[in-house]
């Protein structure tokens, strides 16, 4: 028995094309690797056309699956699963993506950026400690050329309109594992799931509350949510995961000191310098010296005038917009203590997996329709990412597919 759907491909076979669809940079390159490697012969419009249908359908059930979250009494009895969760860790960061109005004919049409929300959920090994493990900076902090790479890397991430450079841009390994051997206080990650959407904050923050109910997350030992220091992100760990203890990233605190030392002084040691120092204090949670010491660069450079907002090179500005990010985030910047408990100071993690959703919907010339497939494309991506195989699980019982407990248990009723 064949075991074909309404498109007429095995299980197997569908599982193959969206697999070939969700990693290559395109429909057609999809096209040719599955004829050339899988035999498989198919069109990449039909492709397309498969992707945003089974994108639609993921998507669907995420969104039931999150309205029986939310929609449970209160208080809501948290999933647990066996064994507990050491740490459950929550990664939080947005994306960049272009997209174009659909439906009005070919071409592209309004072309615009909107922000995907990216969302990782790590079960994670961790241990305790006595004290601080790691009081000193670490050496990645302190080379220059790696945080200059950093720090270009992080701000093409997030700045709308703009391609990352490969030759600027730090890999994945660098971002996430910036010394060759992790720290042993560093938790490791056991297992990974992720999302991503379009949606709102408000509309993503549920979601990602019934993905960690769904692993066990909210009965684990330690519990961790980081952010780049973003108002939704905290919006989303106060409403839904107020057990958690919300971190902000260090890489974005780096990004923040190191751009405004440069602006204070263009000489190469005088700003690095000034950098290390500043970048010590942090890592050593002395963030209310730290911002009086902002604070009287202020009053040396000059203030903001009200209501003006001045170039972003301006040391005033600078200055101003880091003082702001510090001053909003510092209840979320004591370092030391988390790496005493063993949880995560970085959001490298989150930084990796918004370049690998980017690898596939963000690149030159490429547009998606802003409506289904490009919230489609998004669901597939997000389910071949993670570590739970939920793509082909999720072909292999979806109600239409002739193996799901239900098609069986009807054609055993009917006698087919």
């Amino acid at each position: 028995m064949l075991k074909l759907d309404g498109h007429s491909y095995s299980e197997t076979i569908l599982h193959r094309i969206l697999h070939m669809a969700g990693v290559v940079n395109s429909f057609d390159v999809a096209a040719v690797a599955l004829s050339v490697v899988g035999e498989i012969v198919i069109s990449d419009r039909q492709i397309n056309k498969l992707s945003t249908e089974i994108g639609q359908q993921l998507q669907q059930d995420r969104d039931e699956r999150t309205a029986r979250y939310v929609n449970q009494d209160l208080p809501r009895r948290v999933t647990e699963v066996t064994p507990a969760p050491e740490l459950a860790a929550v990664f939080c960061d947005g994306g960049r993506m272009r997209t174009r109005q659909e439906d009005q004919g070919p071409g592209v049409h309004q072309p615009h950026w909107r922000e995907p929300k990216n969302a990782g959920f790590h079960r994670m090994q961790s241990g305790s400690f006595a004290q601080d493990p790691q009081p000193d900076l670490p050496e990645c902090f302190r080379n220059q050329a790696y945080v200059e790479k950093l720090v270009k890397g992080l701000k093409s991430l997030k700045k709308d309109g703009r391609e990352e450079d490969p030759a600027e841009t730090p890999s994945e390994v660098e971002v996430a594992s910036p010394s060759p051997e992790p720290p042993e206080w560093q938790p490791k990650t056991l297992f990974r799931s992720c999302l991503s959407s379009l949606a709102s904050s408000d509309e993503f923050g549920p979601m990602m509350a019934a993905e960690a109910d769904a692993r066990g997350f909210f009965a684990a030992g330690k519990k961790a949510f980081l952010g780049d220091g973003l108002a939704y992100n905290w919006s989303i760990q106060q409403r839904w995961f107020p057990g958690f203890e919300p971190i902000t990233d260090f890489l974005h605190a780096v990004e923040y000191l190191y751009t405004t030392a440069k602006a204070l002084d263009p000489a190469p040691a005088a700003h690095w310098q000034q950098y290390v120092t500043w970048a010590t204090a942090c890592w050593q949670g002395r963030v209310d010296e730290l911002l009086a010491e902002l604070g009287e660069w202020q009053a040396r450079v000059g203030s903001v005038p009200e209501g003006e907002k001045l170039p972003e090179s301006d040391p005033r500005q600078v200055i101003h917009e880091t003082r702001t990010y510090f001053t909003n985030n510092r209840a979320r910047m004591d370092y030391p203590r988390y790496r005493q408990a063993g949880l995560p100071v970085t959001s490298s993690l989150a930084e990796s997996l918004v370049k690998q959703i980017h690898q596939r919907v963000k690149g030159t010339e490429k547009f998606w329709n802003d409506g289904p497939s490009g919230e489609a494309i998004l669901q597939i991506r997000a389910a071949l990412v993670g570590d739970d195989n939920r793509l082909a699980t999720w072909l292999h019982t979806r109600p239409i597919s002739p193996f799901s407990p239900r098609c069986r248990a009807a054609s055993l009723a009917t006698g087919l």
